[in-house]
C-alpha cells in the first residue's frame, strides 16, 4: 500500500494532512512530554523518566500510520464482500443486461459498503464526466486500496476494450475472484494459528510475572497487593488486545442473519437472557445465604446459569449452519425446475416440496405458501431468509430474485449461485476446525493458569505460617533472611481469581472471533473456563496443603 492512495482515499492532499492532522498531534506529544518533565520531575526517574518521551513517539508512529491503517480496513472491507461481489454480477448478466446497467444495479447494494461505493464512481465517471467504462474501471483500479478489486477493475477494463461477451467475461470471473478470496481467507485462517501461538506464549510470559508477583514480596519484601494489582491490569490488557488483534485479521464472514425481522429463533434467544441473569441472582442469593463455599467455586456456581443462553444461541446456530449446507442443494434444485417450467419459481417450488432439504425443508415449504398466496415476492424471500438465520442465505436469496426478476435463466443463475455458496461453506468448515482446536488449547491453558498461580500462593501462605512462627536470636529479626507479611493472602486469592475470571471472558470472546458466530454462545465457554478456573483452585490448594504437610 502507498501513500499515494491512502491520502486520495482520505480525500486531502499530503500538505493539507501534515498541517491539519499529522503536526498538531507530533506537537501534542512533544508538549505532553515536555509538561510531564517539568511538572512532575520527582515522579519519571529511573526506567519511569522514558514514559512521556514513550508518548511522542507513540504520537509520531500514529500520525504516519494513520493513512496507511485507514487504507488497509478500507481494502479488508471489500475484500470481504468480493464474493458476493461477482456473483451477483455473473447472475444478472445472464438476463442480458446491458454492462452499464450491471454497474449500476450492484452500485445500489448498499451491504456492498465501500466496494458499492468505488462502483458508483465508475457509474458516475461514466454517466456525468463521459469517460467510456473501460476508462472508468482503469481510472477507480489506480486508486482502490484492494488488489483484488483492483486486479478485476483491470481485466473488466481490457475484456470492455477488446470487445469480448460480458456475460462470458462474468461466467469466467467467478472462478478467478473466488480463488483469490479463498486465498485470502486461507491467509486469515494461517493468521490466525500464528496469533493462537503468540498467545499461548504471552500468557505462558504473563503467568510467570504473576508467580514472581506473589512470590518476590516474600524476598524483597514490597507490597505484594500493589504488584499482584498491576499484573491484574497487565494481564486483562493483554487479553483484550490480542481478541482486537485477531479480530481485525480473521474474515468479516458472520454466521446470523443482520435482517431487523424478528424471527421465533431470535425471540427464543432474546427471552433466554432475563432467565439466565435471574437464574444468577437467586444461586447468589443461595450461596450467600449459605456462606461456606469456596470463593472461586461460588463464583463460577453464580455464573452457571448463563449457560442456558449459550445453550439457545448454539442450538439456533448449529441449525442455521446445517441450513447453510443444505441451501447450494436447494437453490441449484429450484434453478433447475424453474428453468424446465419456462421461469416460474413458483410451479418449481412447489414440485421441490417433496424432497428433503433437512432443516431447511420448513423454511422451503413456507416460503411457497407465502409466494402461492400472492403476498408480495420480494417480500416472501426475505421473511425466507430471516427466518433460516443464515447471513449467506439472505444475501444470495437476494442476488437470486434480483436476477430471476430481470429475466435472467434461473438454472445458469442457481448453479452460480450455488457454485460459490458451497466454496464459502468449505471455507467456513476452515474456519470452525481452526476454533475447535483453539477451544482445546485456551481450555489446558485456564487451568495451566490456575495451577500456577495457586501453587505460588499456597507456597507464599506456607512460608509466612511457618516462618511467622519461628523464634529468632536476640538482636536478629525475620526481615533479615524472609519477609514474612506480605500482604492479605485472601486478597491476593481475591486478585488471582479476577485474572482468571477475566482472562476466560476474553478466552471465551476469542474463540466465538475466530469461529465467527454469535458471541452469546461464548457464555457456555466462558462459565467452563470459569468453573475450571475455581476446581484448579480447589485441587491445588488441597494438593500443597496436604503434599507439605499444612493441617
Amino acid at each position: 500500500m502507498s501513500y499515494e492512495k491512502a491520502f486520495k482515499n482520505l480525500g486531502m492532499e499530503p500538505k493539507t494532512y501534515i498541517k491539519k492532522f499529522a503536526l498538531p498531534i507530533i506537537v501534542f506529544g512533544f508538549l505532553f512530554a515536555i509538561l510531564m518533565y517539568t511538572a512532575l520531575p520527582t515522579l519519571f526517574t529511573g526506567p519511569a523518566k522514558y514514559i512521556p518521551a514513550l508518548v511522542a513517539v507513540i504520537c509520531i508512529i500514529f500520525a504516519f500510520s494513520y493513512p496507511l491503517s485507514i487504507l488497509g480496513a478500507k481494502a479488508a472491507r471489500i475484500d470481504n464482500n468480493m464474493h458476493y461481489y461477482i456473483t451477483q454480477m455473473g447472475s444478472i448478466s445472464t438476463a442480458e443486461t446491458p454492462r452499464l446497467d450491471i454497474v449500476r444495479i450492484v452500485s445500489e447494494n448498499e451491504d456492498y459498503q465501500e466496494l458499492a461505493d468505488e462502483t458508483r464512481k465508475i457509474y458516475n465517471l461514466v454517466t456525468v464526466w463521459n469517460l467510456s467504462l473501460a476508462d472508468g474501471c482503469r481510472f477507480i483500479s489506480e486508486r482502490t486500496p484492494s488488489i483484488i478489486f483492483e486486479d478485476f477493475l483491470d481485466r473488466f477494463a481490457h475484456a470492455l476494450q477488446s470487445g469480448e461477451d460480458v456475460k462470458t467475461f462474468l461466467f469466467a470471473e467467478q472462478n478467478v475472484v473466488m480463488n483469490e478470496y479463498e486465498s485470502m481467507y486461507n491467509g486469515a485462517l494461517y493468521a490466525v494459528e500464528v496469533i493462537k501461538e503468540l498467545f499461548v506464549s504471552l500468557v505462558m510470559s504473563l503467568i510467570f510475572m504473576a508467580s514472581f508477583a506473589v512470590i518476590m514480596p516474600v524476598i524483597t519484601g514490597m507490597n505484594a497487593e500493589l504488584l499482584m494489582g498491576i499484573v491484574v491490569v497487565v494481564f486483562l490488557v493483554t487479553d483484550v488486545v490480542m481478541v482486537m488483534f485477531t479480530r481485525n485479521k480473521v474474515p468479516k464472514d458472520p454466521a446470523w442473519s443482520r435482517s431487523r425481522i424478528v424471527t421465533d429463533d431470535k425471540l427464543r434467544l432474546y427471552r433466554s437472557i432475563p432467565v439466565s441473569l435471574a437464574g444468577c441472582i437467586v444461586v447468589a442469593i443461595v450461596v450467600s445465604l449459605y456462606g461456606r463455599i469456596e470463593t472461586s467455586i461460588a463464583v463460577s456456581m453464580v455464573l452457571t446459569p448463563l449457560v442456558y443462553t449459550g445453550y439457545v444461541a448454539r442450538r439456533v446456530e448449529k441449525s442455521i449452519r446445517r441450513k447453510d449446507e443444505n441451501f447450494p442443494a436447494f437453490i441449484r434444485s429450484l434453478g433447475s425446475s424453474a428453468g424446465a417450467r419456462g421461469g416460474v419459481i413458483d410451479e418449481a417450488l412447489r414440485a421441490l416440496r417433496t424432497h428433503d432439504f433437512g432443516p431447511l425443508t420448513k423454511d422451503v415449504n413456507n416460503l411457497y405458501k407465502m409466494l402461492a398466496t400472492r403476498i408480495d415476492k420480494i417480500s416472501s424471500w426475505e421473511i425466507f431468509s430471516a427466518n433460516t438465520g443464515s447471513n449467506l442465505i439472505q444475501r444470495f436469496s437476494v442476488m437470486f430474485v434480483e436476477a430471476t426478476n430481470l429475466g435472467g435463466k434461473p438454472e445458469v443463475i442457481g448453479d452460480i449461485i450455488a457454485t460459490n455458496f458451497h466454496r464459502i461453506v468449505t471455507l467456513r468448515k476452515k474456519r470452525s476446525q481452526s476454533a475447535s482446536s483453539l477451544v482445546g488449547v485456551l481450555y489446558g491453558l485456564t487451568g495451566g493458569i490456575g495451577f500456577t498461580m495457586y501453587i505460588s500462593l499456597g507456597v507464599v501462605g506456607l512460608m509466612q505460617d511457618m516462618f511467622a512462627a519461628v523464634e529468632m536470636p536476640p538482636g536478629m529479626s525475620m526481615g533479615m533472611v524472609l519477609y514474612t507479611n506480605v500482604g492479605n493472602m485472601d486478597t491476593l486469592a481475591n486478585m488471582v481469581l479476577a485474572i482468571m475470571i477475566g482472562h476466560s471472558l476474553m478466552s471465551a470472546v476469542l474463540i466465538r472471533v475466530v469461529d465467527g458466530g454469535h458471541m452469546l454462545c461464548a457464555t457456555i465457554d466462558f462459565v467452563i473456563m470459569v468453573w475450571i478456573s475455581g476446581a484448579s483452585a480447589i485441587v491445588t490448594m488441597a494438593a500443597v496443603s496436604s503434599l507439605l504437610g499444612i493441617g
